[in-house]
């Protein structure tokens, strides 16, 4: 995957946590992917993508934050509260992928899982088979 197609790509991150937001921007710019937005929380994200005027082309979202998890996040999303973000790929950063995870993930219509702290090549992965690159 070159980073020329990964550069026109923008990234919604949805972490509480300030250190893991800013690795994953990290991560993300290190693999070519320079257009990140950030909120750190669902109820913020939310806010932005109601907002937000420009395209937005995945939601890496944790599971665990404050006032709105990541999977109320994926359901309000899935229900069309922001409906030209309907569809919108969405992976959920997570300690570890479990069964349960897999379960909720299949009916929340969640595109992967990223073990955290996530590692350059399996998030590109992740990201380009979200994405169908």
């Amino acid at each position: 995957m070159t980073g020329e197609v990964l550069a026109s790509v923008r990234v919604l991150v949805v972490e509480d946590e300030a250190f893991s937001q800013r690795f994953l921007v990290r991560v993300l710019k290190t693999i070519g992917i320079e257009q990140v937005l950030t909120a750190e929380n669902g109820v913020k994200a939310l806010e932005l993508l109601g907002a937000i005027e420009s395209d937005i082309d995945l939601i890496i979202s944790d599971i665990e934050m404050p006032e709105m998890n990541g999977y109320e996040l994926v359901r309000r999303v899935r229900y069309g509260v922001v409906p030209r973000f309907k569809d919108i790929p969405i992976l959920i950063l997570t300690g570890q992928n479990t069964e349960e995870n897999e379960r909720k993930g299949r009916f929340h219509k969640i595109s992967g899982y990223v073990v955290k702290p996530p590692k350059v090549d399996p998030l590109r992965a992740h990201i380009t088979e979200a994405l169908g690159l």
